[in-house]
């Protein structure tokens, strides 16, 4: 399925997503995350070994609401599979660009200092394919009169 051209807009310009994964019969996580995409994928970066990382090898099925980042109220609810698990050092690579993206710097230290040296746990990239979009765009409301 193609993502629309204004959610790689959104999503090039900083959006957040809260992503939900399947804990058990009765509950969801939600946790809320940068996000990026490859083709028509969106792509999770995230830490190896979270509860996340167990719930999504359990239930490959997922929800991600990336929120446009300057209108919170236009937003796109993408429904998909994780489909490929990335655990090498391009998981390592694409954080530093997220963060470079977000923050104007590398993950948690200065360019300087290794993923070896900072002591960090190494990262894990999802690949999910989409298998619907569901947009939510905001619309102005007027201000009724008082009586």
């Amino acid at each position: 399925m193609q993502l629309p051209i204004e959610l790689k807009q959104a999503i090039d310009n900083n959006a957040f997503c809260a992503l939900a994964t399947k804990v058990n019969e009765k509950e969801i996580q939600n946790h809320l995350m940068w996000v990026d995409y490859k083709e028509d994928k969106i792509l999770i970066n995230t830490e190896q070994g979270r509860k996340k990382t167990k719930n999504i090898r359990q239930e490959p099925n997922i929800s991600v609401v990336i929120f446009h980042p300057t209108d919170m109220y236009t937003c796109w609810e993408i429904r998909g599979v994780v489909e490929t698990i990335v655990q090498d050092p391009t998981a390592n690579e694409h954080i530093d660009y997220l963060s470079n993206r977000y923050m104007g710097k590398p993950y948690g230290r200065t360019e300087e200092v290794t993923w070896d040296e900072a002591g960090f746990t190494y990262r894990e990239i999802w690949e999910i394919k989409v298998n619907k979009v569901i947009s939510m765009v905001s619309r102005a409301q007027e201000k009724s009169d008082s009586e």
